[in-house]
């Protein structure tokens, strides 16, 4: 799920995304899927890490990656030629361009790169590790994974604070 503005993005199990409406009154939601919601279906066998996303724009993009390293990223964006999307087999394009603008993977939306800010443009910024409620040894990686250079930076200095979990943020206004 992603929550952005009043816009709630659920993607099922089987990678339908579907959008809810949140600013009505409290307890109520509207579906604004539309009459159904469009499968995000890549290429690539189940085995990988999938997740959305949504743009400053409000399009939603599919994330792979590998879910034991998280090495390497896939970036997926809706394919405009995709007539039936019902029967296809596919329905997504790879993209290796975040048009400039950052992915926090963690919080599932992207933001503009701010130079000021050391927050690079077509940048996944991300954690990887078991998160502490799997009861597994901690295994804590601060990352960020540039898109069109194809490189991981680490961020070893936090990873001394000795933290049980993390997750990147951006402070308001």
């Amino acid at each position: 799920m992603v929550l952005r503005g009043y816009s709630l993005y659920f993607s099922t199990c089987r990678r339908y995304v579907r959008v809810f409406d949140l600013s009505g009154p409290q307890g109520f939601f509207k579906d604004i899927t539309g009459r159904t919601p469009f499968p995000m279906l890549s290429r690539h066998d189940q085995t990988y890490d999938s997740s959305i996303a949504v743009t400053t724009s409000g399009e939603v993009l599919l994330v792979e990656s590998d879910p034991r390293n998280r090495t390497w990223f896939r970036l997926y964006k809706k394919n405009p030629d995709v007539k039936n999307p019902h029967f296809a087999c596919y329905t997504v394009t790879e993209v290796d361009s975040l048009g400039g603008e950052t992915l926090l993977l963690d919080l599932g939306f992207t933001v503009p790169a701010n130079k000021a800010l050391s927050i690079e443009p077509d940048t996944i910024y991300f954690t990887r590790h078991y998160r502490p409620c799997q009861c597994a040894r901690r295994d804590l990686d601060i990352c960020a994974f540039n898109l069109v250079t194809k490189t991981l930076v680490r961020f070893p200095d936090l990873n001394k604070m000795n933290l049980m979990d993390a997750r990147w943020f951006l402070p308001g206004n």
